[in-house]
């Protein structure tokens, strides 16, 4: 086998596996979306603080985790999760204002 002939194969081989690769990570973009992340940590439970009252850093967290799903929802036009997560921003927003 000559230098030219051992070239062309390398470069054969390159070539399949880059094809390959890329094919393989558009599929992996195309299959992974922010709806699959999320509906995996929406499933989570947590356990709210029920004994005891909330702190302030607590409710600015929640207002953050909040407001964060609502660009979110925003985003993806599902406006009736907005209005459900607006009205739980406004809870969190009376709480902070009475403390």
């Amino acid at each position: 086998m000559t230098k030219k002939e051992m070239n062309e194969l390398a470069d054969l081989i390159v070539d399949k596996l880059l094809t390959t690769y890329i094919r393989e990570q558009a599929t992996w973009y195309t299959t992974s979306s922010m709806d699959d992340i999320y509906n995996t940590f929406k499933n989570s439970s947590k356990k709210r603080k029920t004994k005891k009252q909330m702190t302030e850093s607590d409710l600015l967290g929640e207002l953050a985790k909040l407001l964060t799903k609502l660009e979110y929802h925003k985003e993806k036009e599902e406006y009736e999760i907005c209005a459900e997560i607006q009205k739980k921003i406004d809870d969190v927003n009376k709480k902070l204002s009475e403390l």
